[in-house]
């Protein structure tokens, strides 16, 4: 386990390009959580013939510290056990078990 000081249930704001967390998710007066705003990116130049790229609002992802840990690589991720096994074994449970995860 990780020395992280959320657990796996708090809601978190995410940075996906440094992978880190910003911070725990803050909820408006009327229950929706608040979205966070990224810094914008600097707009380079046109070429020539084209219109400057016009830059959007872009907003922190955000959720459980558990999903966004395994979905981002945050502190690691979060391993699973490889589930595959070679086609041979598989052909042979699937003609005893047609149910089987």
């Amino acid at each position: 386990m990780s020395d992280s000081p959320y657990a796996d249930e708090d809601l978190v704001y995410v940075d996906p390009k440094k992978r880190m967390v910003i911070g725990r998710v803050e909820f408006a007066k009327n229950g929706n959580a608040k979205a966070l705003l990224m810094p914008e990116e600097e707009v380079t130049e046109a070429k020539e013939g084209r219109r400057p790229r016009i830059p959007r609002k872009r907003y922190y992802p955000w959720g459980t510290y558990r999903s966004m840990r395994k979905l981002y690589k945050i502190d690691g991720g979060i391993t699973e056990d490889d589930r595959r096994i070679p086609l041979d074994d598989a052909m042979e449970k699937s003609s005893k078990e047609p149910f089987w995860n």
